[in-house]
């Protein structure tokens, strides 16, 4: 917590000190977001009190880490119909998911951003800037842009191979952010056939580094006991937390530098 408090900070300051310097239009009064990856970076771009509503999920711990700095914000469900009552001057919305509360929020002359989920790092730094500047706050988008490049640095050269496991025994797609999350930790993801682990397939041919992610413990379905033998049978295991990678965003940075730090050689 202590980190998030930090970042909080620089992320003031370098906007207070920017906005000083070249004024911008005024932001936003009532902001509504309706999706956890879009809730994440408004609680982390946008003013005290501009926020009026997130999902339910940004307000749960086993989902985010920013549950804390969502106390006090109204709940909603993902739909316009759960905000439309707090007359929001702009709603977000986090692509396919949110398609009719967006189309109805249009229909109501309410303004929309959508921020389609990153399926790179550069989606993401492109999704930071353009929340950051619906929220009247660009500067604040290049203070967390900077505070995770400083952390992810750069792709090391000789990558070890490895085999991320998330929910359900999938792995992520070797083209994914999240591969490419792992990449910036000096990890290549191995590739999967369908993207689904089997314990047979691990007996056969085990990984040298096993990386669990730890998100909802009970919705792993995987027996402990499978999860157990994985573990012995691989060279080497490390876990990253899965709250980060679901939807990845600028936190998982801190993940990647764990990782990078507890994986090498």
């Amino acid at each position: 917590m202590g980190r998030l408090i930090a970042l909080f900070g620089l992320i003031a300051f370098a906007a207070a000190a920017a906005e000083a310097a070249a004024p911008v239009p005024a932001p936003a009064a009532r902001v509504a977001s309706l999706g956890l990856c879009t809730d994440e970076l408004a609680l982390l771009l946008a003013e005290p009190g501009q926020l009026v509503s997130i999902s339910f999920l940004g307000h749960e711990r086993r989902e985010t880490p920013l549950a804390r700095k969502a106390r006090g914000l109204h709940s909603n469900d993902g739909k316009f119909s759960s905000v439309a009552h707090l007359k929001p001057d702009l709603v977000i919305t986090g692509g396919v998911v949110n398609r009719f509360a967006r189309e109805l929020a249009e229909r109501t002359g309410t303004r929309v951003i959508d921020v389609p989920p990153p399926m790179t790092l550069d989606d993401l730094r492109r999704n930071i800037r353009t929340v950051a500047a619906a929220l009247g706050h660009p500067a604040r988008a290049e203070a967390l842009i900077g505070w995770m490049d400083a952390r992810l640095g750069a792709v090391p050269d000789s990558p070890r191979a490895a085999l991320m496991i998330v929910a359900g025994g999938l792995t992520p797609d070797v083209h994914s952010i999240a591969a490419e999350l792992l990449s910036h930790a000096g990890i290549r993801q191995m590739v999967t056939p369908s993207r689904r682990v089997t314990l047979e397939g691990l007996i056969a041919a085990p990984p040298p580094l096993l990386i669990l992610s730890h998100y909802r413990a009970s919705q792993f379905s995987l027996p402990q006991d499978w999860l157990g033998t994985a573990k012995r049978i691989s060279g080497r295991t490390a876990s990253v937390d899965g709250r980060l990678w679901s939807c990845p965003g600028p936190l998982a940075a801190a993940d990647v530098a764990r990782l990078r730090a507890e994986t090498r050689p």
